[in-house]
C-alpha cells in the first residue's frame, strides 16, 4: 500500500512539475530565432547599403527606442528580478525579424551588465540587414523632434518614457519643449535639458499636460540632469535622497521642500546621448503654494514667493532696495532669481530678502532677536548641518532656495538645498569639468552663512540642537556603514544596468567612473572630523 502510495505521489509530481514548466515556457519572453539554413541564405543575401532599413521593433505592441548609428534598439527590464518579463517580438512595415539564438536562455541580468548587443535579422522583400538589441534595468525617456510648433514658435518633440516596470501602463507618451539648462554646465559636451509637457487641444493649440513619470510627481515640468561634471554619476542623486530623509519635511505645512530623482538613459532623434538624472524643479506646486496672481488678486497680506539663489553673492541690504542693477533682467538682484507668474518690478517684492540681508549684516545681539522671525531656525540648522555632512561647498553661498511661507499672522523663509553635485569630496575647479575629488575640503566648515551665525551664537540652543540632529542622524541615514552601502547600490545599479558602460562609450572625455574608492575614504573621514567638531559646539 505504502509502495503504490509513493508511486502516486511521484506520478503527481512529475505530472505537476510538467504542467508547470509549460506553464512557465509559455509566459517566457517570445524570442523568434531563425533555424541554421534560413540564416545561411540570409547570410548570403545581407546587404551592405549605408542607408539602415527603417522599421519599428516592437515587444509586447510597443515600438522601442532606437539608436541609428549602432542600429540597436533599447528593451528597458526589471533587474529586481532574473526572471524574463512576459511579451514578444515584431516588427512593422512588413519586416521579418529573427533573432540569431534565443537569448532568454542566457541570464538577464548579465546581459544587462555586460552590455551586450544582441544580434537579429530583419528582412523585407530582398533586403536582409543586421540590427541589435540591447537590455537595459534603467528607464527609457526617448524624443524625436516634429514638424509641429507651439503659438510661440517652439519646436515640440514627440516624447516617449518607457518604464522598466511592465505591469500597467509602462509606456508613456506627450509631446513637450525643450531647451538647454544650467550655468557652467551649459559649457559641457553633454547638456542638461528642460522640458515643458503639452498636448493639442481641441482648438488647435498646444496646453501643459501633466504626468507622473516614475512615481517622481505628477506635473508638466521636468528636468533632465546630465551629470557630466561629476565623475561617480551618484553624487547629486545621494544627496538628493538624502535631503528627503533628513530636512525636507522639517516644515510645518507637511509638503516636500527638496526634489526627487530617478535614472534614464536617454536618446534624441534616434540617438544614444547617455544617462541622465530624471528630476524637477523647485516650484510653488512642489511646495504646495498658490500662485502669485492668484495671492494678488486674493488681496493676502503676505504674498508666499520663492527666490532661487544662483550666482554667489554676500547678504547686502543694499542689493535690494532701489533700482534694479540690470533693467534687462527685472526678476534678478543680490545672487537670487525671483520665481512665479507675476514680477511687479517693484521693492515690495524682495522685501523678504531685504529683511534677511539686514539681519545678517546687523549686530549678534539683533541678528539673535530678529533671525528667528525671518527664519526657521530648526530649517537653518537642518541646512546648515547636511552641507557639513555633504561636504557641499558650492551651496554654502548659492544653490539653495530661500522660500516665504505665511506663519501665523506674519511670514517665515524656509532654504531648501538644490545642485548638489559639488560634495563627499568634488570641490570646485577651474578645468573642463569645473570639478576635480580633492581631500582639501576634509577638515574645512561649509560656511552657510544664516546657519553658521545661528550656531555661533547658539540663537534658541541651536548647537545642543545641532547636537541632537547629529546623533540621530549619525544612528540613521549618515552612519558611516549605511552611507558608504548606498554609495555601493547607486553605483551598482548603473553598472548592473550597463548605463555606465553605454556612458563612458558614449562622452568618453567625460570622465565618468565607477570607481568610488576615494569618494568613500572622503565621507568616512569627513563624518569622524564632524563626530568631534559638532560634539565640542558650546566647550
Amino acid at each position: 500500500m505504502r509502495k503504490w502510495l509513493l508511486a502516486l505521489s511521484v506520478t503527481g509530481l512529475v505530472i505537476v512539475s510538467a504542467i508547470c514548466a509549460l506553464w512557465l515556457e509559455d509566459v517566457r519572453m517570445e524570442v523568434p530565432v531563425i533555424d541554421t539554413k534560413k540564416a545561411q541564405t540570409i547570410e548570403e543575401k545581407l546587404n551592405q547599403q549605408s542607408d539602415a532599413m527603417k522599421f519599428d521593433l516592437m515587444f509586447a505592441g510597443e515600438a522601442l527606442a532606437y539608436d541609428s548609428a549602432g542600429k540597436t534598439f533599447f528593451l528597458p527590464l526589471s533587474m529586481e528580478t532574473e526572471d524574463w518579463e512576459e511579451g514578444g517580438f515584431e516588427a512593422g512595415d512588413g519586416v521579418q525579424i529573427w533573432f540569431t539564438e534565443d537569448f532568454t536562455k542566457e541570464s538577464k541580468l548579465l546581459l544587462m551588465r555586460e552590455d551586450r548587443a544582441i544580434p537579429f535579422y530583419a528582412v523585407s522583400g530582398d533586403r536582409c540587414e543586421m540590427f541589435y538589441l540591447k537590455l537595459t534595468g534603467l528607464p527609457v525617456l526617448d524624443f524625436t523632434g516634429t514638424e509641429q510648433m507651439t503659438e510661440n514658435g517652439e519646436p515640440l518633440f514627440e516624447l516617449v518614457l518607457y518604464d522598466t516596470d511592465h505591469e500597467g501602463d509602462w509606456v508613456k507618451r506627450c509631446l513637450t519643449t525643450s531647451m538647454l539648462r544650467g550655468n557652467t554646465s551649459l559649457n559641457y559636451e553633454k547638456k542638461s535639458l528642460r522640458l515643458k509637457l503639452k498636448e493639442q487641444g481641441e482648438d488647435g493649440t498646444y496646453q501643459k499636460v501633466n504626468k507622473n513619470f516614475l512615481e517622481i510627481r505628477e506635473d508638466d515640468d521636468w528636468i533632465l540632469n546630465s551629470l557630466y561634471a561629476d565623475n561617480s554619476r551618484i553624487r547629486d542623486k545621494l544627496a538628493m535622497d538624502l535631503w528627503q530623509e533628513t530636512g525636507a519635511y522639517g516644515n510645518p505645512y507637511g509638503q516636500n521642500f527638496g526634489v526627487k530623482g530617478e535614472y534614464v538613459e536617454v536618446l534624441i532623434n534616434d540617438g544614444y546621448v547617455g544617462l541622465y538624472l530624471l528630476t524637477h524643479p523647485v516650484d510653488r506646486k512642489q511646495l504646495g503654494m498658490d500662485s502669485v496672481s492668484s495671492q494678488l488678486a486674493a488681496g493676502k497680506d503676505v504674498i508666499e514667493r520663492i527666490y532661487k539663489k544662483k550666482y554667489t553673492a554676500a547678504w547686502q541690504e543694499e542689493d535690494f532696495i532701489g533700482n534694479l542693477p540690470d533693467s534687462q533682467m527685472p526678476d534678478y538682484r543680490g545672487g537670487f532669481y525671483l520665481k512665479g507668474d507675476t514680477i511687479l518690478q517693484n521693492e515690495q517684492e524682495w522685501d523678504p530678502l531685504r529683511r534677511m540681508a539686514a539681519c545678517i549684516e546687523a549686530e549678534d545681539e539683533e541678528f539673535s532677536a530678529q533671525i528667528g522671525e525671518l527664519g526657521d531656525i530648526s530649517n537653518i540648522l537642518d541646512n546648515w548641518l547636511f552641507y557639513q555632512a555633504i561636504a557641499g561647498f558650492d551651496n554654502e553661498n548659492k544653490n539653495v532656495y530661500y522660500v516665504v511661507r505665511q506663519k501665523d499672522t506674519g511670514s517665515c523663509g524656509y532654504f531648501v538645498p538644490w545642485d548638489m553635485n559639488i560634495s563627499f569630496g568634488a570641490i570646485f575647479e577651474e578645468n573642463e569639468y569645473y570639478c576635480a575629488e580633492s581631500m582639501k575640503g576634509l577638515e574645512e566648515i561649509v560656511e552657510f552663512e544664516p546657519g553658521m551665525r545661528v550656531v555661533q551664537l547658539d540663537v534658541s540652543g541651536a548647537q545642543a540642537q545641532v547636537q541632537t540632529k547629529w546623533r540621530t542622524w549619525r544612528e540613521g541615514v549618515f552612519s558611516t556603514e549605511s552611507l558608504c552601502a548606498r554609495m555601493d547600490s547607486l553605483t551598482e545599479v548603473l553598472v548592473s544596468s550597463g548605463a555606465m558602460k553605454r556612458e563612458t562609450e558614449r562622452w568618453p572625455g567625460g570622465n565618468a567612473s565607477p570607481d568610488i574608492s576615494f569618494m568613500k575614504q572622503f565621507t568616512t573621514q569627513r563624518l569622524e572630523f564632524l563626530d568631534g567638531y559638532v560634539e565640542a559646539l558650546g566647550q
